[in-house]
């Protein structure tokens, strides 16, 4: 397919990118500003002593939402990882 007919790649608003981070993470206040060009996103709720001491985040800062994504699916996979060894290594 030649250059001309492609379609050009399809744009995203922030708010849409915001509403799709707000769904895939509900574990995570996301916010965006557009002034200062960041995404932000906070837990909503406290870290454990083991996700403390194995790195997971609470507040995250990017400059772009597949960033933020990116980060967010590594922290909420870390977590996961974090219970599932709980749950087979006691309290």
């Amino acid at each position: 397919m030649s250059d001309s007919l492609r379609e050009p790649p399809r744009v995203i608003d922030a708010a849409a990118q915001l509403a799709a981070l707000q769904q895939l993470y509900p574990g995570y206040h996301i916010e965006h500003d557009a002034t200062l060009g960041r995404w932000t996103a906070t837990r909503n709720t406290a870290l454990s002593d083991r996700e403390r001491a194995a790195k997971v985040k609470y507040v995250i800062i990017r400059a772009a939402p597949e960033r933020l994504a990116a980060v967010l699916s590594d922290q909420v996979e870390l977590a996961h990882r974090l219970r599932a060894t709980h749950a087979f290594t006691g309290p």
